[in-house]
């Protein structure tokens, strides 16, 4: 893997930010044992910019990184993003979750990030649609808001036109109710409540999330039917309107539940009701936030 145009820009633009105290670190990607999946790195020192990459490999949404203490205890941060990573950051900026004065956003140009299992087998063809399905439907390829923005000088992925992200979507809601409800029924049958998606959402930051009150116990615990759907669907509807489509949730889940097919149909009820995206515009307030008498209000009777 070696170094190219947009790996030198990157490690110049975090150095000169390390070198001049305008942040404390910078949060960006670095090579992992497989050469073919980077990992997240925090860079506190200038001499330890070369670490600095980035490429199609470059999967995870640091945005995740910003809510944790350890990370807010370095107080001004910089941070490499993305399309949807940057969807994300505005998201928390919305919510009052971190400061725009205490960021500097380094964007980068992403065409597309490869499946990390295709990378597994050492994959390196980027004319390959071998992306995610989230890269498929983007058109934020630039982020939105940056400080400094390096450009790629990556090949775009071609995509193939016959590729329908998302189709199984049209499919459930032409079912029946009975239907669409023993297929996800069959789906939260395997979760395992490991929380992996929790944790690795940019957008989970409660200090205590609801699966962990007990007084009283709002969602079951135990892995069986009624406590799966509980927390699979509670999560999804407090993620209505704000889930800015990074597809964490589904890549981390050990046991490959289509979480993104829940998450997708509800953004785009949101579009459809509201015409709100989350995570475009950093001064509009969320959508579950404001009230309009225009608003989509057929259900109240």
């Amino acid at each position: 893997m070696n170094k190219n145009k947009i790996d030198e820009k990157l490690q110049k633009t975090a150095k000169g930010l390390l070198e001049s105290k305008a942040v404390n670190v910078v949060i960006g990607w670095t090579k992992g044992s497989n050469p073919f999946r980077m990992r997240p790195v925090f860079i506190t020192k200038p001499e330890d910019v070369n670490k600095l990459y980035f490429n199609p490999h470059c999967v995870q949404d640091l945005a995740v990184f910003l809510k944790k203490p350890e990370v807010k205890k370095f107080g001004r941060t910089g941070i490499v993003v993305k399309g949807c990573d940057e969807k994300a950051l505005n998201t928390l900026i919305q919510e009052y979750q971190v400061l725009r004065d205490e960021l500097k956003i380094i964007g980068v140009e992403c065409m597309g990030v490869i499946r990390q299992n295709i990378a597994d087998k050492g994959e390196s063809n980027l004319l390959e649609t071998t992306v995610y399905d989230k890269c498929l439907i983007c058109d934020v390829h630039t982020p939105l808001i940056y400080d400094y923005l390096v450009e790629s000088d990556i090949p775009e992925i071609k995509i193939s036109g016959s590729v329908k992200p998302y189709a199984k979507i049209k499919e459930l809601d032409s079912m029946l109710v009975e239907g669409r409800d023993k297929f996800w029924q069959k789906e939260f049958d395997k979760c395992i409540k490991c929380y992996a998606c929790r944790q690795v959402c940019p957008l989970c930051y409660c200090s205590r999330c609801i699966v962990e009150k007990n007084m009283p116990q709002w969602i079951d615990t135990n892995i069986e039917e009624t406590g799966n759907a509980q927390w699979n669907m509670i999560r999804a509807y407090h993620l209505s309107g704000r889930c800015i489509g990074c597809g964490e949730c589904e890549r981390a889940c050990p046991v490959n539940i289509p979480l993104m097919l829940i998450n997708e149909k509800m953004a785009r009820d949101i579009y459809e009701k509201f015409g709100y995206r989350s995570g475009i515009d950093i001064n509009s307030k969320p959508v579950f936030g404001t009230f309009s008498e225009s608003d989509f209000n057929e259900f109240i009777k």
